[in-house]
């Protein structure tokens, strides 16, 4: 053990009997020890002793953990954590070398100033129970604490410090035991706290608020308050000012005591800042149709006016209007902070129904038809069979041979559907006609596998055709009989073929023709 000298000691420290502090102050200072509980673990302390975690990691001397389980690390420790019976506390192996240091932290002491230290202590084993010593920048602090004799029993060191003119000192817990049998101990619930003046000043609760809102603070405790920063306060002199700070802000309230000492509380406002909610574009649809209205970033959405939505307070209702409408939705975040924004949805009129002119019409087959689209911009006719196109307002039909039902479906200027219409074309079987078809396919799929005349009212016929080569294979008198693409029993390459058609109606039409047809397969 260091022994001061007299004159060293009053003009650094003297201790006071007991723990409590003088008269008029009261230990309602800030917890200056970071970590004393080690809830946080082996951090925010040095000690000349050796860490370790693993099993039984305790059995040599000078080793110590931070653990809930001190069994775990030596198998003949007793003992559990002194904060909640379940968390962490040192668990500490003596040492046999002396005056070695289990714990150290500098700690935020100011000069002549008074301090509450305290700590807890038990065994772990019951014998030879360990001897603290409380050193401050390597100078003893009263006399050695013993820690208990029995396993499973908390002791606490509670002592009043004068800090003379110490500054910011190293505090050092050591053991003075250097027995290696017993010995082993555990500490927890290491404190320091400041005695300041007790005038029972009183900021009041920490409070939070939205970016634009207000809150009361309420000063307690005194007479006359000064209250800082400014920043944001109705008034800095009096018990109780409104605050309404832009940001979070830590607010100060202090009072001066009779004897001049002050004291100091402090209460902190939060302030949530305005989130960012994201909100669709304005959008238009035509009338009858629905669109989903979207937001996001808040908690909770009301939109109005609630006529046509699905669910006024989701974040992405159902819209269907009837006419143009402009959407509000307030949202609020996980704090109550409210936002307010709009989405216009443009609703476009009606326009006329798609109609067909002719609607229904009778043609000779081969004979060609125009059908005329009115009220639309975009159409889409359909079947496509004869059709020279299907996706304009005037289509041929084009050499039909059999009647056929159209269809077209038609999109106005603004993209809504303008309905549809139908119109038949009738084929007439009372019509004489002769008609060569320009390709067809022998691959036995059932579909223009044959070349051959479509016809009505032909009285004589005489359909010959040839390969490029001049050479005759195919000749027919029957109207009704087709070529099937081959010639002496074999298949015919695909290609362009030549047919000359010698023919009569019986309206004494002669048709004298030449002309390709395709083979494709």
């Amino acid at each position: 053990m260091k022994k001061v000298p007299a004159l060293l000691f009053l003009l650094l420290a003297y201790t006071i009997t007991g723990a409590q502090c003088p008269d008029g102050l009261a230990a309602n200072g800030l917890e200056l020890v970071t970590n004393g509980d080690f809830e946080a673990g082996n951090t925010s302390f040095t000690s000349d002793y050796e860490y370790c975690n693993t099993s039984d990691c305790l059995v040599p001397e000078g080793t110590y953990t931070v653990a809930p389980d001190p069994t775990f690390y030596h198998p003949a420790f007793v003992g559990s954590d002194h904060t909640s019976g379940s968390g962490n506390f040192m668990i500490v192996n003596g040492s046999t070398t002396g005056s070695e240091n289990i714990w150290c932290q500098t700690i935020g002491i100011e000069p002549n100033s008074y301090y509450i230290v305290s700590f807890w202590v038990s065994s772990l084993v019951a014998q030879n129970n360990a001897t603290i010593q409380l050193q401050l920048n390597g100078f003893n602090f009263y006399e050695p604490f013993y820690a208990p004799l029995n396993t499973n029993e908390w002791v606490q060191y509670n002592k009043t410090i004068q800090s003379g003119l110490l500054e910011n000192p190293e505090v050092c817990l050591l053991n003075l035991n250097q027995n290696a049998n017993g010995n082993d101990f555990g500490i927890d619930d290491i404190s320091i706290k400041k005695c300041e003046c007790d005038l029972g000043i009183n900021a009041g609760t920490d409070q939070s608020m939205c970016l634009g809102d207000s809150v009361q603070l309420d000063g307690s405790g005194s007479v006359a308050y000064f209250w800082s920063p400014s920043t944001g306060l109705s008034c800095f002199i009096c018990e109780d000012p409104k605050a309404s700070p832009p940001a979070t802000t830590q607010y100060y309230v202090s009072v001066n005591g009779p004897s001049g000492c002050s004291a100091i509380d402090s209460v902190l406002v939060t302030v949530y800042q305005p989130f960012d909610m994201v909100k669709m574009t304005d959008t238009t649809v035509c009338l009858g149709e629905s669109v989903q209205l979207d937001a996001s970033g808040a908690e909770n959405y009301l939109w109005s006016p609630i006529e046509f939505l699905s669910n006024p307070n989701v974040s992405d209702p159902i819209a269907t209007p009837e006419h143009s409408t402009v959407y509000y939705v307030s949202a609020e975040d996980i704090h109550g902070c409210a936002q307010r924004d709009s989405v216009e949805v443009n609703v476009f009129p009606v326009t006329p129904n798609v109609g067909i002119s002719p609607s229904d019409t009778t043609v000779c087959p081969g004979k060609d038809v125009q059908l005329v689209a009115v009220n639309g911009d975009q159409f889409s006719w359909s079947p496509s069979t004869y059709l020279s196109c299907t996706d304009c307002d005037k289509p041929f039909v084009q050499d039909p041979l059999e009647s056929v039902t159209y269809v077209v479906v038609a999109v106005d200027s603004n993209g809504c559907a303008a309905g549809s219409d139908t119109a038949t074309v009738v084929v007439s079987d009372q019509c004489i006609f002769l008609v060569i078809p320009s390709a067809f396919s022998p691959n036995n799929d059932g579909r223009n596998d044959l070349f051959h005349a479509l016809s009505q009212g032909v009285t004589d016929f005489d359909l010959k055709v040839f390969n490029r080569w001049g050479e005759m294979i195919f000749s027919s008198a029957d109207v009704n009989a087709g070529w099937d693409g081959t010639w002496n029993g074999k298949a015919q390459p695909v290609g362009v073929y030549i047919y000359t058609l010698q023919a009569a109606l019986n309206d004494g039409t002669l048709i004298d023709k030449k002309g390709n047809v395709t083979l494709i397969r």
